[in-house]
């Protein structure tokens, strides 16, 4: 089922563009994708039932909820203030969160998964060498610690709850958070025109259920770390967008040899991100024979 980790990550990889070109406030796009992606699974689970989790289960699938409304939270407005390839990488850095928190969860990571994920990490902030804000960076730092939590406290579940089961109660309880703090900060929620709302449903469908619902099928297969790992490909997806639909050229070169040849930073960083992500599913393969 490895397979499906690229699909995850070509998903993913269009939600920054969706986001920006979504005329909507942050809070509100934050909602109705939570929102729509939760009405999608209820009906999938009308079909083939839910079987929602109970117990431990339930409180942890309401945490990784709570997790995930703050990474889209904050996340979410960090691309309206920084470049689309600092906020995608910026809060992809929570595989190296995940190196930690894999041991909680009683998953072996050996030094050549570790190395794997150091590689990517350090391949995707090359990406990032181009002008951005502060605020919009650190917001994308706060949603990369959030979603390490939300996978976390997912794997935790999925290795006894079904897929839809799970992100009936996550990504439903995400919504209500994100539905309280626009409530709160009297956010426009429901002013908008047909094209905004068809852009909500186009970001609920593709990035969230197509990217996020499944690395949550492949939670209940595989280690947390690997699948954190595979979300640093959407900085590669998501940078390389940009630069012809907002034309967001990430800046900045080093000089290799004694004749001075100029290479883009950002050329290397996909290099080496791809090359970390190739090490970690490697691992993740032999792990699992």
């Amino acid at each position: 089922m490895l397979w499906l980790l690229p699909v995850g990550v070509l998903a993913i990889s269009s939600a920054s563009i969706l986001i920006r070109l979504t005329p909507a406030d942050p809070v509100a796009i934050t909602f109705w994708r939570l929102a729509f992606a939760t009405f999608i699974v209820l009906a999938a689970g009308a079909v083939k039932g839910l079987g929602l989790p109970r117990g431990r289960d339930l409180a942890f699938s309401l945490l990784s909820g709570v997790f995930l409304a703050v990474h889209f939270l904050s996340w979410i407005p960090s691309l309206f203030l920084t470049t689309v390839a600092a906020s995608t990488t910026l809060v992809n850095i929570h595989p190296i969160v995940m190196l930690f928190l894999s041991r909680a969860l009683g998953e072996r990571i050996n030094k050549t998964t570790a190395a794997g994920v150091l590689a990517a990490t350090v391949g995707a902030l090359l990406i990032t060498f181009s002008p951005g804000g502060l605020l919009g960076n650190l917001l994308a730092i706060v949603g990369a610690f959030s979603f390490a939590g939300y996978l976390a406290a997912g794997r935790v579940v999925r290795s006894s709850v079904g897929t839809l089961g799970y992100v009936a109660v996550a990504y439903g309880a995400a919504a209500l958070v994100s539905l309280g703090v626009g409530l709160a900060l009297r956010t426009n929620l429901t002013d908008y025109d047909p094209y905004t709302f068809f852009m909500f449903l186009l970001i609920a469908s593709i990035p969230m259920m197509m990217g996020h619902t499944v690395f949550n099928y492949l939670l209940g297969r595989y280690r947390a770390v690997t699948i954190a790992a595979s979300t640093l490909g959407e900085p590669v997806g998501a940078t390389l967008l940009a630069v012809p639909i907002f034309g967001e050229v990430p800046t900045g070169t080093v000089t290799l040899g004694a004749q001075g040849v100029a290479l883009p930073l950002q050329a290397i960083g996909i290099a080496v991100t791809l090359l970390g992500l190739f090490v970690v599913i490697r691992e993740e393969i032999k792990a699992s024979r």
